[in-house]
């Protein structure tokens, strides 16, 4: 009896992990799908942190390195 109600535990919590790792895999896909239709509601809902907006031609790059040069030289 001990056994089998450590074995129905074991399959109760891999069964909740596997469900975390699927709904986090369905998240992020659809997040992504969101990302590329466009859509600005992606700004107000509170599941997603926006870091930063960039708006630039297809293929550009973004770089953190700049070097400055004073305008009086």
């Amino acid at each position: 009896m001990n056994l089998m109600l450590t074995d129905i535990a074991a399959v109760l919590v891999l069964l909740l992990i596997v469900f975390l790792i699927v709904r986090e895999i369905v998240f992020r896909w659809r997040i992504r799908l969101r990302v590329l239709m466009g859509d600005a509601e992606l700004l107000n809902d509170p599941r997603v942190k926006v870091v930063e907006i960039v708006q630039a031609p297809e293929g550009s790059m973004a770089v953190d390195a700049i070097r400055m040069i004073s305008a009086e030289d």
